[in-house]
């Protein structure tokens, strides 16, 4: 019986840059057999076939015809994962039905890539599971993939300054204290013409851009930006309501009452990156909950 794969943690902005991975790259093992599920990579190095996400719910549409078909778009501080259930995904069929866009949601589910044509591929993932789940949840799982994803990155580094590659590198890696499959995936990764080093690095500083936006209180302004950033809320709260408002009214209504622009534009961009309120369309801004 084939084991049921580990649920990794990934920002949308590598997980969106997955590609399939094919099962002659792997080295023979039992899990590069005809029966083996079929796995993504990522330009990390990173290998995966379920993934478990946090993130805001802020698109829910049915498209079945003949059969329930939902589709979800989630978005996490760096992107928007696109998520499918249908009748073979009772449990995940049966959230989406009853959830209320806008909601913080857990969700576990399995990686798909669809390459309709060369150089056209649409990453998704087909639920398994999902729940409603509080902010702190949320920020919760914001850290701790930053915090593996960190980890992933200084691996790669590693790798490349080894200038090793192929076999070679997977020991080096292996010798490093890297798992069996990072040094794996990261050896793979390496072999194929997609710029890693270029992606490693936008995701690097990336990084500590979502990470600030988690808390936008510096030490030494905290209790101004608190302050500013409670007063942009409630405004926000009172103008946009429960169905969201243009956003540069709102710019210039909170610019009337004394709040600089920029000042507006940080927190509206730390709301926006935290999940606390989204695009509905383009220019529309509004609140989560």
């Amino acid at each position: 019986m084939l084991k049921r794969e580990v649920a990794k943690r990934v920002f949308a902005k590598e997980f969106e840059a997955c590609r399939e991975l094919e099962k002659s790259e792997r080295p023979a093992s039992e899990t590069a057999d005809s029966k083996s599920p079929n796995f993504l990579i990522s330009p990390l190095g990173l290998i995966l076939n379920r993934v478990f996400v946090v993130g805001v719910l802020t698109e829910l549409d049915s498209i079945g015809i003949q059969n329930e078909m939902w589709k979800a778009r989630i978005v996490d501080p760096t992107g928007a994962f696109t998520v499918y259930a249908g009748q073979f995904q009772p449990d995940a069929s049966i959230f989406f039905s009853t959830v209320q866009v806008p909601a913080f949601i857990a969700l576990t589910g399995k990686a798909r890539v669809y390459e309709p044509e060369p150089g056209s591929v649409f990453i998704s993932i087909r639920a398994e599971e999902a729940n409603v789940v509080g902010e702190d949840i949320r920020n919760r799982w914001v850290v701790e993939t930053a915090e593996q994803t960190i980890d992933r990155l200084e691996t790669f580094s590693d790798a490349l300054a080894s200038r090793y590659r192929g076999e070679t590198l997977r020991e080096y890696l292996l010798e490093r204290g890297a798992s069996e499959e990072l040094a794996e995936g990261i050896s793979i990764a390496l072999e194929r013409e997609r710029a890693p080093q270029e992606f490693s690095k936008q995701l690097r500083v990336s990084i500590r851009e979502w990470l600030r936006t988690l808390n936008l209180e510096s030490e030494d302004t905290a209790e101004a930006k608190a302050d500013q950033k409670e007063f942009v809320l409630e405004l926000l709260r009172e103008m946009a309501g429960g169905k969201g408002i243009d956003y540069a009214i709102f710019v210039d209504a909170a610019v009337s009452r004394g709040v600089p622009e920029e000042t507006v534009e940080e927190v509206v961009r730390s709301l926006l990156a935290g999940g606390q309120c989204y695009e509905p369309k383009i220019g529309i801004i509004r609140l989560v909950g």
